[in-house]
């Protein structure tokens, strides 16, 4: 090959790059350049510690100058970098043009090409652009998995501006890249989807690859021994073809990595670890997504070859990534099976809390089995499961991706039906009773059911231990604190140096099990610890909430420890002791679902979260109060579970009678605003649905934020006017009445206007989690309808002598007790507003 020949193929290089500038390696290039300058995790970084800078001296005129270079050396430096990376990129260049097209046999330069429109995404905007161009595919698919048929397909790079690499393109076609081009399957015609649906499908693909490419430069900026990559990916629509059909694009990945693997799996979205390699890279950088995120969001379906991955999943905190994004839930999965490591501490990535019994299981397997569920299987059309080595080798990796697609709903789906529900006995030595279960007239019939009221607390068939109990209390002590993020957090010493970590070898001992071990990942330099803020926090609280909620409904049936005299019929079905510790993490982070479920439970209740939780718990009147008032004081959503601790709250109060009338009523009002602050947030809601259904943009009547006279501000208000083609708004600010005309790119929607007609949830967010996981939360029901608390807090007002309010609260109860059809109830409050006024 000649010297113009590898500049021509350099040239080419330079086609796939991201927005933000990264290259995206081409198939040869990965295979020839990147595994064969490249060590494994093993290896190290190369990258110097970092030394305190000197201190500058004084400048003066005389010395301002002296020690500063030359042109002429600045010059040679520059030439010299310059030559070296020309000379690099011609190396790589002549890999790439000497390999031989691993596509060459299928004679696709021969297919007659095909006009195409590129759409491309801009994450920066949040736009998409188009572009014309031709490409050559090939009519028939090579492979298909569950969902997408998968067709080879080639382009032409880009011409560069340049007219000396023109001459690269003598090759024409049997030159051009190697591409895969994936389109979604209509179920009932088995061809190629052209639905808008399938149409989002691939936006929404496209859109995860640099939503997960924007968190690896994050992951790259700490400068980590191996920098991570995702494929740069686009759509390719066909206009000349029937239904205009979608394809989402990306380059074909080919060669084996430096560890001799090909095509690997690293981890997925609901908490499966690849069992060959163990690589820690991927692992790390899921975790790390999390906390540089704040929480808002976790890449997870870490799969490719090398540190260059594609087909990503990312996890949200609102759902907002269509089916297979878990949220919160499948953060908690990640986390469950996370083992934090040196690297991960080099990286400053806190320790994320585990309960005793999850992690004797950790320490059981130690990283040399794997860490899904043992008993729970991802059902899939066969039957077969995913995890299962055979079926991964009868499948081609593309097969696996749909098939891994197709498994992510089945994440959170529990082994229950494989599972024995124990009955429970009565000992009456342990019940304890309050005026609360007996339900008020006012309570309707479907809450006093999903308040599961019993008049009985049942006392577990297994052996609880001193440990348990202790555990159990020191569990509940932290549940009223803050946690601290202090240098133990960070697994590291108080001057801020890294704590060792011991390997297996030493911990097993002399004569121990003496496994073959990957070598370490290590960082010759510490970042700076990743604090959470306040979001971070309130992310991390709902995360440890729905891991306790994973637990309750038995998603670990493995974590259950076994019984002192080996009846298993005596073994609970989940472990509880876990699903008390993360409830109580959840609460010392202030997650309000996590303090009412533990509250209803101390005061002798119910909760969804888990059956075992009475049969555990000691009920303890005054922990309830403070755990519902530490729900009702935090600042976090929803409202929804505020105004059922508000109601619970006041119940307790008003049977122990020693609170006093102005604190009932207190708690009264405190939570019928919570109850008016739900209803908004759900109009809220439904009125985003309504934008997400009509296909975005803006109407008169929307409520939007926008750029206050372009200074960077943006304000709330409501939209007035709209220009027919849409490019300019008009704004009238919430706070002063005031109006203004803007373009379009300086208006941000926020809900539609109260005309737009109410519509079901969207695929994708952002969703709450009732939702997204199709189950409502009972414990968020009320003890209370509205009405009858404006009733109570009418009495209430009257004994402190505000008849004022006492007749306008009465005739409010009396009204909605009317709209509830209780027309006797609506008289007698309609009549005791009467003799206030």
């Amino acid at each position: 090959m000649t010297a113009d020949g590898a500049d021509d193929a350099a040239a080419t290089l330079l086609d796939d790059t991201f927005a933000d500038g990264t290259v995206a390696k081409s198939t040869s290039f990965q295979s020839s350049v990147r595994f064969a300058d490249s060590t494994d995790d093993g290896g190290g970084g190369s990258s110097e510690p970092k030394q305190k800078p000197a201190a500058r001296p004084r400048i003066t005129a005389s010395v301002m100058f002296a020690d500063s270079p030359t042109v002429s050396v600045i010059a040679n430096t520059y030439d010299e970098r310059r030559a070296a990376f020309v000379a690099k990129v011609q190396r790589c260049a002549a890999k790439l043009v000497a390999e031989e097209d691993v596509w060459a046999r299928h004679d696709i330069p021969s297919i007659p090409a095909e006009r195409i429109i590129r759409h491309e995404y801009d994450p920066i905007r949040d736009r998409w652009s188009e572009e014309v161009t031709i490409v050559k595919m090939e009519s028939e698919p090579f492979t298909h998995g569950a969902m997408r048929y998968c067709y080879r397909m080639k382009k032409l790079a880009t011409p560069p501006k340049s007219s000396s690499y023109h001459r690269f393109y003598k090759y024409g076609w049997s030159r051009a890249s190697n591409y895969v081009a994936k389109a979604y399957i209509c179920e009932d015609t088995k061809r190629i989807d052209t639905s808008e649906a399938a149409k989002d499908a691939v936006r929404n693909d496209i859109k995860l690859q640099y939503e997960a490419n924007h968190w690896a430069q994050k992951f790259n900026a700490s400068d980590p021994p191996k920098k991570i990559h995702f494929i740069r990916a686009w759509a390719c629509e066909m206009p000349d073809r029937e239904g205009h059909p979608w394809f989402a694009i990306e380059r074909f990945i080919a060669g084996k990595d430096s560890y001799g693997a090909s095509f690997v799996k690293h981890n997925t979205n609901s908490g499966f670890v690849d069992l060959d390699l163990h690589r820690v890279t991927p692992q790390v950088f899921s975790a790390h997504s999390f906390y540089a995120s704040n929480g808002t969001r976790l890449v997870a379906d870490i799969q490719g070859v090398g540190d260059l991955f594609t087909d990503p999943q990312v996890l949200s905190n609102d759902y907002r990534f269509g089916d297979g994004d878990l949220g919160p839930r499948g953060m908690a999965l990640f986390f469950k099976t996370f083992r934090h490591c040196s690297f991960s501490d080099s990286l400053g990535i806190p320790i994320f809390p585990l309960s005793r019994n999850e992690l004797k299981h950790q320490a059981k397997y130690d990283e040399d089995e794997d860490t899904v569920s043992d008993a729970v299987s991802l059902n899939l059309d066969d039957d077969s499961s995913f995890a299962s080595a055979d079926v991964e080798k009868a499948l081609c990796r593309f097969a696996a991706l749909d098939m891994n697609r197709r498994a992510r709903q089945s994440a959170l789906h529990t082994p229950m039906e494989a599972m024995r529900k124990s009955g429970l006995q009565v000992d009456d030595a342990t019940e304890k009773r309050s005026n609360i279960f007996n339900a008020q007239k006012s309570t309707s019939a479907v809450i006093k059911k999903s308040l599961h009221i019993s008049s009985r607390v049942t006392k577990p068939t297994w052996h609880r231990t001193k440990s348990d109990a202790d555990e159990i209390a020191l569990c509940f002590n932290s549940a009223m604190t803050a946690p601290t993020f202090d240098h133990k957090a960070f697994h590291r010493l108080a001057s801020g140096a890294l704590r060792e970590r011991s390997t297996h070898s030493e911990e097993s001992g002399e004569g121990g099990d003496q496994r073959p071990q990957r070598r370490k990942t290590m960082m010759h330099h510490t970042v700076q610890p990743m604090v959470p803020n306040a979001q971070c926090r309130a992310n991390l609280g709902r995360v440890h909430y729905h891991l306790a909620c994973l637990h309750g409904i038995g998603r670990f049936p493995e974590i259950v420890p076994d019984v002192a005299d080996g009846d298993s019929h005596d073994k609970p079905e989940h472990c509880v002791y876990s699903v008390i510790f993360h409830l109580c993490h959840a609460a010392s982070l202030r997650d309000v679902p996590a303090c009412l479920a533990l509250a209803r439970v101390r005061a002798g209740l119910d909760s969804t979260v888990s059956n075992l939780l009475k049969t555990a718990v000691p009920v303890d009147f005054d922990s309830a109060k403070d755990l519902l008032g530490r729900a009702m004081e935090s600042e976090l959503a929803p409202s929804a579970s505020k105004a059922a601790a508000g109601c619970l709250l006041a119940q307790i109060l008003e049977d122990e009678g020693e609170a006093g009338d102005l604190a009932v009523a207190n708690v009264i009002q405190d939570t019928l605003d919570f109850m008016d602050r739900a209803e908004i947030e759900e109009q809220e809601r439904a009125a985003k649905r309504a934008v997400d259904a009509r296909g975005g943009g803006i109407n008169v009547g929307d409520k939007v934020e926008a750029n206050y006279c372009l200074e960077g501000t943006y304000y709330a208000g409501i939209v007035t006017a709209v220009s027919d083609d849409g490019k300019n708004i008009t704004v009238e600010y919430d706070d002063d009445g005031s109006s203004e005309t803007l373009t379009e790119d300086n208006v941000r929607v926020l809900s539609g206007s109260a005309t737009d007609e109410v519509v079901s949830p969207p695929v994708g967010g952002p969703l709450t989690d009732a939702e997204a996981l199709g189950q409502s939360n009972d414990d968020e029901e009320c003890l209370y309808e509205a009405y009858a608390l404006k009733a109570k807090l009418a009495e209430l007002k009257g004994k402190l002598g505000d008849n004022e309010s006492a007749a306008a609260l009465y005739q409010e109860a009396a009204d909605g007790a009317m709209t509830a059809g209780k027309m006797s109830t609506a008289a007698q409050w309609s009549a005791k507003a009467a003799e206030f006024e």
